[in-house]
C-alpha cells in the first residue's frame, strides 16, 4: 500500500467515527418515503424500487443531506416478524467552522479551486422496518461504513495524510460531546452542547491545547462541557463573544 492510500484509509478512518458522532450531535431524523413496483402498492407485499429521504436538524452546526439515489434491499426478519432494509447511499455534508476551513485548506487547489461547501461521504444505512409507506428514525447508530465518496477521495487524496492528523485533534472532543447528546432529551440541553463544542473547536484552531482525559473527568461530573468552556473563558476571554 503506497503512501496516498495509506493517507486515504487513515482519513476514512477518522471521518467515519466523526460523522457517526456529528450526526448524534446535531440530532439528525429523518422520514424514508418509499417507491413500488406497482400502482396499487401494498407496504406488506409491494417490491420497493426506491426511496426519498427528508432530514431534520440542529442547524447551527453544519448540515447533512441524505441522497435520494442509492440502492435499497430488503431483507425478511424470521426470527422477529417484517423486514428490514439496507440502503446503500450517499450524504452530503456541510461542517461547521472551523472544520470547514480544515477542509479547504487541505483540498487540491489543482483539482477544488473554490470553497469547499460540503463533503460527499459513500454510506449504508440500515432501516430497522419496511413494511409501511414511510418510516421516520433516528439516524444515530443507523449509518455505518462511512467513506469518502470518489470526487472527495480525490479532493483530499494528495493531502489525506495532514487532512487526518489535523481533525484528530478535533475527534475526541466530537466522540464525547456525541456521548452527552445521546442522553439529552431536552433540546436547550442539546442547543447549549452545540454552543460549548463550537467553543472548544474554535479553542483548538487557535492552536491551544486543551487535557482531555483531566477536562472530560470534570465534564463527567458536570454532565456536559461547560468545565472545558470555563477554563476557555479564563484563558482566552475575547474568543467567546
Amino acid at each position: 500500500m503506497n503512501n496516498l492510500s495509506t493517507g486515504v484509509s487513515e482519513l476514512n478512518a477518522v471521518l467515519d467515527q466523526m460523522v457517526r458522532d456529528w450526526i448524534c450531535i446535531i440530532n439528525l431524523d429523518a422520514e424514508f418515503c418509499f417507491t413500488y413496483n406497482d400502482d396499487d402498492p401494498n407496504p406488506y407485499t409491494s417490491m420497493i424500487t426506491g426511496f426519498q429521504a427528508d432530514v431534520f436538524q440542529c442547524h447551527d452546526f453544519g448540515n447533512c443531506v441524505i441522497w435520494d439515489e442509492g440502492n435499497i434491499t430488503v431483507m425478511n426478519l424470521p426470527k422477529h416478524g417484517g423486514k428490514a432494509g439496507l440502503i446503500s447511499t450517499s450524504i452530503r455534508s456541510e461542517f461547521p467552522e472551523p472544520l470547514k476551513t480544515i477542509f479547504e485548506k487541505y483540498a487540491s487547489s489543482e483539482l477544488f479551486d473554490h470553497s469547499c461547501d460540503y463533503v460527499g461521504f459513500d454510506c449504508k444505512i440500515n432501516l430497522h422496518d419496511v413494511e409501511r409507506f414511510s418510516l421516520m428514525m433516528y439516524l444515530h447508530g443507523a449509518v455505518r461504513d462511512i467513506r469518502l465518496d470518489a470526487f472527495s477521495e480525490t479532493v483530499f487524496r494528495t493531502k489525506s495524510a495532514a487532512l487526518a492528523t489535523e481533525l484528530q485533534l478535533y475527534a475526541p472532543w466530537f466522540r464525547y460531546a456525541a456521548s452527552l447528546a445521546d442522553q439529552f432529551v431536552d433540546e436547550t440541553k442539546h442547543a447549549v452542547l452545540i454552543q460549548d463544542l463550537r467553543t472548544v473547536c474554535l479553542y483548538i484552531d487557535r492552536g491551544s491545547d486543551l487535557n482531555f482525559a483531566k477536562l472530560t473527568s470534570l465534564c463527567d461530573v458536570a454532565g456536559s462541557l461547560q468545565p472545558a468552556v470555563s477554563l476557555i473563558k479564563r484563558k482566552m476571554p475575547g474568543l467567546i463573544a
